[in-house]
């Protein structure tokens, strides 16, 4: 296993200069990066030990609580089914009271609605017979307008005779 002591015999390691051999520096490069390297392996090996440390803990207290919960799921159930059946009961009760409210509203609102609809009716009337009022007062207007109109039209509308200083409007005798 790589451990802090490997690494940093990786470190200190030192190649003999022969001719023609490698390169020292790219040599002592490559070393430098696989001594970063096996750093972060060691550091990130380490850190899932850790990790696993927790987890292995976590599960052991995940499985208590997990025996805890089923006996309380099992309580809750009890208790449910023992809600659900009196519910049932008050449900049952609700809906017959609420069933005789509403014949009531039901009975309320169509005594409104013929009410309602018999003033309707009557406005509408009322309304129809105004209508036809003005209708009436439009049609007479109109054909007053209309006569105007036509008298109007059929004035004699040739040029008027020059105007004396003494009389402001011709024909006016003034």
């Amino acid at each position: 296993m790589i451990d802090q002591g490997r690494i940093e015999e990786l470190r200190q390691l030192e190649f003999s200069r022969v001719f023609r051999g490698y390169d020292p520096r790219e040599v002592e490069d490559l070393v430098s990066k696989v001594v970063a390297e096996m750093s972060d392996l060691l550091q990130a090996y380490r850190a899932q030990g850790e990790r696993l440390s927790e987890l292995e803990s976590s599960y052991e207290s995940l499985k208590g609580k997990e025996a805890l919960l089923s006996d309380a799921l099992l309580e809750a159930h009890k208790a449910a089914e023992t809600i659900r059946s009196s519910s049932r009961k008050e449900a049952d009760q609700i809906i017959r009271e609420a069933e005789l409210s509403a014949r009531e509203i039901v009975a309320k609102g169509e005594e409104r609605r013929l009410r309602v609809q018999e003033w309707l009716s009557r406005t509408r009337e009322e309304w129809l017979l105004e209508l036809s009022r003005i209708r009436g007062e439009v049609q007479a207007l109109f054909e007053s307008l209309e006569r105007f109109d036509n008298r109007w039209q059929s004035m004699d509308w040739s040029p008027a005779p020059p105007a004396s200083s003494s009389e402001p409007f011709p024909g006016t005798g003034e």
